[in-house]
């Protein structure tokens, strides 16, 4: 709190006296010279810096002298409120400026508030005198409700009068400081009385809290940054810990404050620590830390004593380099844990390279690894056949080293990830063989090279890209109550986004989109106005072609409301910052953008110009990536990035292409399965899949790369969830991809190219088959494993009842759209179209 008010008041005791400080300016103008106030300003503050009892580090490193504030002269800006130009406010005006301070006057509240509002003024001075003291206290108590005021000096400026009035009762210093003035200031007319006073409320007032603001910058700093910082006092007893310490030991705040850090934190030899700190010197070395769990692990720690005086350390600062703690954890982590052999065994594979070396020399091997081991770069899987190959020399079971030499062979092939149908689990169903051989396959069929024998015909163009493509009149939509009642439930699984695309005359994501934006506070994340979202959102949806039957602006909608509902779970908030929120939720907004209606391979057979583009190379993927930063840069009305610094931009964007080109299905196998490798563990091979995710430590999970997969397999999981929905939506989701397929396929017999999926004729074609397939081969394991490391069983519960009604359609004998189509006019599986809504 700033000092008493009372020390900064005129002290006079008659009017006597006060007339004379007011009329005698030739006595007190050699005192009050302002020739040089600016100087004057600077060497006070020096001073005070100088003399200030700054606290110093014993050791190599002080603090620096100016490391909270500035050592250039701060630009004060002063605002001063009258109601009136009159003398005393000019002169205020003046020595402001001459002290180089930045002016700005206002006359009433509105515009007190408007200018205060702009500028953000370290030093407000209001009119409090006679009859503008109530009008005073209201432009004061507006100021302080302002969201831009955090730490602004507000000065009452009085009569002596108000101070010796013998009628009230109470102090009026505590009345001021009730009403929100940190202090006051008597009118006088002595320039030279003002410039003194004026420095002293800048010294002990703005000076005090422009340090405070820079403090807690610092805290704030230290607060987030990726290293865990403990700090104790003298009696090592936690005073402060960093938010990395909930997530590297489990541990909340409030938790460990006030305890001994020898609780969790462990070293061999306390002494020689105590011998390095006495004589002010940090100390560094290898702690053992406890989680909540009990585990152990090692993190390499450097401890730096504080003093506040130069005698004795007061506080010890304790940062611990996160980098190594993975490496360091293994050793101390328990020998039961499945996950933790797995996790030791990769922490074997990652010593330097010295050390295979040495176990090379130990005798002959039958690979040689010479050449490898001159690289000065080590990938993992290479580290992985070194220590396979060092086994098979040690290990005498013949049997053994064979099933280890054909390990190494499998693992030499350039592509580990790539999917291939396990003989076990041939699927003979030609439908499901066709749509999976369909989704897998890169840039042919493997499953099927027929080419139709329609008549060829030419490709027509698809729809020109237009970064100025605009929606026509907005239509008025029927019942905005009914809109907002529903999105309401915006994060209920059972969302029903058809409903909104009726609603909103099929501009669900414009509507979806601002509230979860609104709901994830987007706008202020990427700092810019909700118009600008507004605006992006209404063109992003403008890009999404609305003939499409499947891939249009409601599956966006649909795969960002699932994005923002795997959000809520509590695992996903521990592991995703804030920017990785915005970069999934714009990554599901845009990531089918321009969808023609027609896949990769189709656009590769038929030689068009965005194949051409991206060399046959995740064709539409790299399209809807670069068509998103090409319309929201196309204009500052749409983009949504404008008012980030460059680095934050960076990373954003890298986040965003690498989440859109995660949707592309040739990939699926590798991205589950390296996901399924570092989450989740599967238990039982002769039993129905399960996971188990309590063991995942979260410290992995927390390595960027592990963060970039979880964000890939969340979207990936958005992205084909359509199974996993209630049965209504699921059957319109299964009819709507079927037409869009069968209509492909039309297409490419019209066109005389190669059919790429010769089974999804409309006449001929099981859409229960094609479901059954879909969920054996693509969705079942990657839901399981996402559910079990999000916990979020209504996916599979509505998966498996869903899976059993396609199955009970197919014996049925329900299997073409038509067929699709008559059970949708059951009422409970009804979707409403428009004309029946507008009916």
């Amino acid at each position: 709190m700033d000092a008493p008010l009372d020390s900064f008041y005129f002290s006079d005791e008659d009017d006597n006296l006060d007339d004379k400080l007011l009329t005698d300016d030739d006595e007190h103008a050699d005192m009050y010279d302002i020739a040089g106030e600016k100087e004057m300003l600077e060497e006070i503050r020096r001073s005070l810096e100088e003399d200030a009892d700054y606290p110093a580090i014993k050791g190599p490193q002080d603090i620096d002298s100016h490391l909270l504030t500035s050592s250039a002269p701060e630009l004060i800006k002063i605002l001063l409120v009258f109601s009136k130009d009159d003398q005393q406010m000019e002169i205020l005006a003046n020595i402001s400026r001459r002290l180089g301070w930045s002016v700005s006057v206002a006359k009433d509240a509105e515009k007190a508030v408007e200018i205060f509002q702009t500028r953000g003024h370290e030093l407000v001075i209001i009119d409090h005198r006679g009859q503008r003291a109530v009008e005073g206290d209201a432009i004061c108590r507006a100021i302080k409700s302002s969201p831009v005021y955090h730490s602004s000096v507000i000065i009452a400026l009085v009569k002596k009068s108000y101070f010796i009035n013998s009628e009230k009762d109470e102090i009026v210093t505590l009345d001021l400081l009730e009403k929100g003035f940190s202090r006051a200031l008597l009118e006088c007319s002595n320039e030279g009385i003002l410039i003194n006073e004026l420095v002293g409320i800048y010294t002990s007032s703005v000076l005090p809290k422009t340090q405070l603001a820079a403090a807690h910058a610092l805290y704030l700093a230290l607060d987030r940054c990726h290293d865990m910082v403990h700090i104790t006092n003298e009696r090592n007893i936690l005073q402060f810990l960093n938010k990395v310490t909930e997530k590297l030991l489990g541990y909340k705040t409030e938790e460990l404050v006030g305890r001994n850090l020898g609780e969790i934190v462990h070293y061999e030899n306390f002494a020689l620590i105590e011998q390095q700190l006495s004589k002010g010197r940090e100390f560094e070395g290898n702690m053992n830390c406890k989680r909540k769990n009990n585990q152990m692990i090692t993190i390499n720690c450097r401890i730096i004593p504080f003093c506040i005086t130069p005698k004795k350390a007061t506080h010890y600062i304790y940062v611990y380099d996160t980098l190594y703690l993975l490496e360091n954890s293994g050793p101390l982590s328990p020998i039961n844990s499945p996950l933790q052999s797995t996790q030791r065994a990769s922490i074997l594979s990652n010593r330097k390279s010295s050390d295979v070396k040495s176990a090379i020399s130990e005798g002959h091997r039958r690979y040689s690894l010479q050449k490898l081991h001159s690289l000065q770069l080590e990938a993992p899987i290479t580290k992985v056949i070194t220590l396979l190959s060092n086994a098979i020399t040690e290990t005498t079971n013949p049997e053994t080293a064979g099933q280890i030499d054909k390990a190494i062979e499998i693992l030499k092939t350039t592509e580990l990830y790539v999917p291939h149908l396990r003989d076990d689990k041939i699927y003979t169903d030609p439908v499901a063989t066709d749509l999976v051989g369909a989704l897998l396959s890169a840039s042919r069929n493997p499953w099927d090279s027929r080419r139709s024998s329609a008549d060829s015909a030419r490709l027509s163009h698809l729809r020109g890209i237009s970064i100025t493509s605009t929606r026509g009149p907005a239509k008025p939509f029927r019942g905005p109550q009914e809109i907002m009642e529903l999105l309401d439930n915006s994060l209920e699984w059972s969302f029903d986004i058809f409903k909104l695309e009726i609603l909103t005359e099929k501009r669900p994501l414009v509507f979806l989109g601002m509230n979860i934006m609104n709901m994830y506070d987007v706008p202020n994340k990427l700092d810019c106005d909700e118009k600008v979202i507004h605006n992006w959102l209404t063109l992003i949806e403008a890009n999404y072609i609305s003939t499409n039957s499947y891939h249009n602006s409601t599956h966006a909608a649909d795969v960002m409301q699932a994005i923002a509902r795997f959000m809520q779970s509590d695992r996903l908030k521990q592991i995703l910052d804030p920017l990785d929120e915005v970069a999934a939720l714009i990554a599901a907004a845009t990531h089918d953008i321009d969808h023609p209606g027609r896949s990769s391979q189709f656009l590769s057979n038929s030689n068009n110009r965005l194949a051409i583009l991206y060399n046959d190379l995740s064709i539409l993927e790299s399209h809807h990536a670069a068509l998103t930063f090409k319309l929201s840069l196309s204009d500052d009305k749409v983009n949504i990035f404008k008012n980030l610094d460059r680095d934050t931009y960076k990373i954003l964007r890298t986040n965003i292409i690498d989440m859109i080109l995660a949707t592309e299905m040739t990939k699926h196998f590798e991205h589950l399965a390296r996901f399924m490798n570092v989450c989740s563990l599967r238990i039982g091979e002769d039993q129905p899949m399960e996971y188990n995710t309590e063991n995942v430590d979260v410290t992995i999970l927390l390595q960027p790369d592990n963060v970039m997969m979880v964000k890939r397999m969340m979207i990936k999981c958005a992205d084909v969830s359509n199974p996993t929905r209630p049965l209504r939506s699921c059957i319109e989701w299964a009819r709507r991809i079927a037409e869009e397929y069968f209509n492909q396929t039309d297409e490419e017999k019209k066109l005389n190219i190669p059919v790429v999926m010769p089974m999804f004729d409309r006449m001929t074609c099981s859409i229960p088959k094609s479901q059954i397939g879909f969920v054996d081969f693509i969705i079942n394991d990657m839901i399981e494993a996402w559910d079990s490391f999000i916990d979020m069983p209504e996916m599979l519960n509505y998966m498996r009842h869903n899976y059993d009604k396609w199955k009970e359609f197919n014996d049925q004998g329900i299997t073409t759209l038509q067929d699709i189509e008559k059970i949708q006019l059951q009422p409970d599986l009804k979707i409403i179209k428009l004309s029946e809504e507008r009916r």
